[in-house]
């Protein structure tokens, strides 16, 4: 069965602007990673606002001016049918709306890029949930701004607040260029961001995140052992290879006195911790020695042919 769809449509265009780009020309090394962003913005923000109800495409122009290089988008949102639009309006289609929460069109005043210039990279200090699926957002006791909540939304997301960093900071960025304007045919004014306002764009750092962590006894083999500052050593577990934070300090201790000597692949036995984490890049595993249990020479000893004397002397005579 082919599920019904309509179709919804809006212009909007995005304007560089400086004297590197007086020839109307911008370096496609430059240009390309902001174009993807913008595909990437549009989806990630559709995705957040309409959940799986829509999808949506983006066409592209070239426009030019002089002093400047500028980019018509068709931005194309699909509705399924049976999807229940979060927008009530008549007026006002989905597709104009998902650019206005961004902040691309309607001068800027409602949407994510007017909270990121209000915040200035400052710390919100409280959010209250109001009627209408408002938030009111408090920045200090005297600032406070109200938000349409998916604004919000959009505002915690690090796929967003990355687009955001390609589109606008990291073009800013660049010698010669001073200015980003975003606009649509029925604005009566741009969205403008200076390059003095680039940093309220950049995408912020995130701190690692702990999923888990659990605490074992291993045995562990050395394949190299530091005495840096760090006590970053590195262990074999079977196929397994991987660096631990050394954290026993009577081990350590015992290491200065002299008191442990190590050989060429020297089994130890630990409390061994795992803690997974979440970064920017990607989940992986920290591990940390928490204490030493046993220390043994990996080189094998054949076990002696002693037979218990008990056991001789109970055996019957042949």
């Amino acid at each position: 069965m082919v599920n019904e769809s309509m179709n919804d449509t809006a212009y909007f265009q995005i304007v560089y602007d400086g004297p590197a780009l007086e020839n109307n020309e911008m370096d496609v090394r430059e240009l390309a990673p902001s174009l993807v962003a913008i595909a990437d913005l549009l989806e990630e923000a559709n995705a957040i606002v309409n959940g799986g109800g829509t999808k949506v495409n983006v066409n592209v122009h070239g426009s030019f001016k002089n002093g400047s290089f500028g980019i018509d988008f068709n931005l194309i949102q699909t509705t399924f049918q049976g999807f229940l639009s979060l927008f009530g309006s008549d007026n006002i289609t989905a597709t104009v709306n998902l650019l206005t929460l961004i902040g691309f069109i309607g001068a800027g005043t409602k949407g994510l890029i007017a909270l990121l210039k209000k915040l200035k990279n400052r710390n919100i200090q409280k959010i209250e949930d109001i009627e209408n699926n408002r938030v009111r957002i408090h920045i200090t006791r005297e600032e406070i701004v109200d938000f349409d909540s998916r604004v919000l939304d959009l505002y915690k997301s690090q796929r967003v607040r990355d687009a955001l960093d390609k589109i606008i900071a990291q073009p800013l960025g660049r010698p010669g260029i001073n200015e980003f304007r975003a606009f649509s045919p029925q604005d009566k004014e741009p969205v403008i961001i200076k390059k003095e306002e680039k940093e309220f764009f950049e995408m912020p750092l995130l701190g690692d995140e702990l999923l888990g962590e659990n605490v074992t006894e291993a045995y562990l083999q050395l394949v190299n052992v530091s005495f840096k500052e760090d006590n970053k050593w590195r262990f074999s577990r079977g196929e397994l290879t991987f660096y631990a934070s050394v954290l026993d300090e009577r081990f350590l201790n015992a290491i200065n006195r002299n008191d442990v000597h190590f050989s060429k692949d020297d089994i130890l036995k630990v409390k061994l911790r795992a803690k997974d984490m979440l970064t920017d890049k990607g989940m992986h595993t920290e591990f940390a020695v928490l204490e030493v249990l046993e220390h043994r020479s990996a080189a094998r000893q054949l076990l002696l042919p002693v037979v218990d004397k008990d056991e001789d002397d109970n055996k019957s005579p042949t």
